[in-house]
């Protein structure tokens, strides 16, 4: 397993939000991102979903609305 951690530095971090905005519906966990990050070769999930939950991204649609927003909100500055 590689060590790479998906946060909004990784170079995938566009191909991964896409992934997750196409999902409709948040369970209240982080289902269908670990879902997501298991299809991304050298990603190390479970430090990538703690990275996350650092940031704000308790589950699917807060790792949108929170960790997401943020970096498009910041970029547009």
């Amino acid at each position: 397993m590689s060590g790479q951690i998906m946060t909004p530095e990784h170079p995938r971090w566009s191909e991964f939000v896409f992934k997750l905005n196409e999902e409709s519906v948040c369970l209240g966990s982080t289902t269908y991102a670990r879902a997501i990050l298991r299809g991304m070769s050298e990603i190390d999930i479970e430090s990538s979903l703690s990275a996350l939950k650092i940031l704000g991204g308790t589950c699917d649609c807060e790792i949108l609305f929170r960790v997401a927003r943020v970096t498009e909100d910041a970029a547009a500055s």
